[in-house]
């Protein structure tokens, strides 16, 4: 039990990437025992990961945290190998779905190698077998235990598993032996139950239902974009979905096809709505010969779109408006607190680049278009306070990557390079200069396929300069918290 919490408590803290879901094609190398002290062992340990590491259907899973842990106790290492919990604590935290045991016990002249291939919960058993071997080398062995695997992996019931849904597209995972060319035909199977051999604990039966058929449009290292073309079961496909790939001809059509073939500029959904409430710490000051300063706080909404035209271009939009009270933070106000109305309007367009060549990946967008961000704080001409704006022709650059399953981080950042300030009430003198620069940044959860909830912090920066007038610069700042979701249309 000590060593349970210990290993669970070790691994958590490392950097190993967790998973929903572990995947047969996620392999990890579990301590090598032996009877001989570990002298041979960790030689057969390294030889086999590294067999590992370049085999193409297998993502390896690095571990030396794991074994660094296993080292401090080696004197009960067999048993804890054993250990169906020790097995599916270690699964989890590596997101290994296959974990492979193997024991050595030295004999006169000989070494009898056994193997079993091991799944998530620490307690099926994929694959085992057991040779003995004469006056073997490392390599030896290695070759062996390797001639084995790749046994095992032609048994693995698919080639990949679905990574996200999109409308009647999918991102899924694929090994590198699998020679992918668009066109391919695929299935998508759900797993229902396992079957084990009653005697010997092995799985030899899986049952599964077909849900859909589809094809591949486009391909990258290691993942794909599917369409669907046909649903076979009125069901929601999910990610961990398998994906198996037909054997057939390139060229071969489904006779019954629902859909049109996808063209390489066509994505699956039209674009996305986003809806704020915003909370915002406000500020407004003039460089009079008092430096009036007014700070509070902004209550309001925001509303945010993106069309997609194509995968790679988009139009957007935002709208947005708040409302709230300033008090006199320095200087000398002619008014104990003014009251203010921020907003902001933009419209354009841009470029998504995506370096891994999927829309569910990384995304590094390219914006530009019209913005205009409008102030009315009530009227003090002493204090330099009316109604303005500032305007102009934005630039602009976000992008946003997915962190982990259902988890995105975004960020940004926006400038006008020459903005124009129009000062409604005639209170400041000629413009010398301004300028308007927005930063963001954020996490989006996603909570269904079509819905998304969002969280962001933004600064807003709007400040100008003037030639002549007893006010030399006004300024606004906005340090605001966006709080609200995103629907998929």
């Amino acid at each position: 039990m000590r060593f349970l919490v210990y290993i669970s408590f070790f691994i958590l803290f490392t950097n190993q990437a967790m998973a929903d879901n572990q995947n047969m094609r996620n392999c990890l190398v579990l301590p090598v025992t032996d009877t001989a002290g570990n002298a041979l062992g960790y030689k057969v340990y390294e030889g086999l990961e590294r067999f590992l590491k370049n085999a193409e259907w297998c993502d390896y899973k690095s571990s030396a945290e794991l074994i660094e842990v296993f080292a401090r106790y080696r004197d009960r290492l067999k048993e804890y190998l054993k250990d169906p919990k020790v097995l599916q604590t270690v699964s989890t935290r590596t997101s290994a779905g296959t974990m492979v045991r193997v024991d050595l016990t030295y004999d006169v002249n000989q070494v009898k190698v056994q193997m079993d291939v091991i799944g998530e919960n620490g307690t099926d058993i994929y694959f085992s077998e057991k040779d003995t071997l004469q006056d073997p080398t490392v390599e030896d062995i290695v070759q062996l235990l390797g001639n084995w695997l790749e046994l095992y992996e032609a048994t693995i019931p698919y080639d990949g598993k679905i990574l996200g849904v999109l409308g009647d597209q999918i991102t899924f995972t694929y090994p590198d032996r699998k020679k992918l060319k668009v066109g391919q035909s695929f299935r998508v199977r759900r797993l229902l139950k396992k079957s084990k051999h009653p005697l010997l604990k092995k799985v030899v039966e899986w049952e599964v239902d077909l849900l859909a058929r589809g094809k591949v449009f486009n391909i990258n290292e290691k993942q794909g974009l599917g369409l669907i073309k046909v649903y076979e079961k009125n069901l929601k496909l999910s990610p961990g979905d398998w994906i198996v790939f037909e054997k057939d001809s390139l060229s071969q059509v489904f006779d019954k096809t629902p859909y049109p073939e996808v063209k390489a500029n066509q994505f699956g959904k039209l674009g996305f709505f986003t809806l704020f409430f915003d909370v915002s710490s406000s500020s407004v000051g003039t460089n009079t010969s008092d430096n009036n300063k007014a700070t509070g706080f902004t209550y309001g909404v925001s509303a945010e779109v993106e069309a997609w035209i194509t995968r790679n271009y988009f139009a957007t939009g935002e709208f947005g408006r708040r409302l709230g009270t300033l008090e006199e933070k320095s200087g000398s106000l002619s008014l104990d607190s003014v009251s203010v109305t921020n907003g902001v309007f933009k419209i354009g367009g841009g470029y998504k680049y995506l370096p891994l060549g999927f829309f569910y990946g990384p995304q590094v967008n390219l914006t530009a278009g019209y913005a205009h961000y409008s102030y009315d704080v009530e009227e003090s001409e002493g204090d330099g306070f009316g109604k303005n704006s500032f305007s102009g022709i934005y630039l602009g650059v976000n992008g946003n990557m997915p962190l982990k399953k259902g988890i995105r981080i975004f960020g940004g950042a926006q400038i006008i390079p020459f903005s124009d300030f129009e000062d409604e009430d005639d209170i400041f003198g000629s413009e010398k200069s301004s300028s308007s620069m927005v930063f963001r940044g954020g996490l989006k959860y996603q909570y269904s396929p079509l819905i998304s909830l969002d969280a962001a912090f933004e600064t807003q920066n709007n400040s100008v300069k003037f030639d002549s007038g007893t006010t030399t610069q006004l300024s606004y700042k906005d340090t605001i918290l966006k709080f609200g979701g995103s629907f998929i249309f």
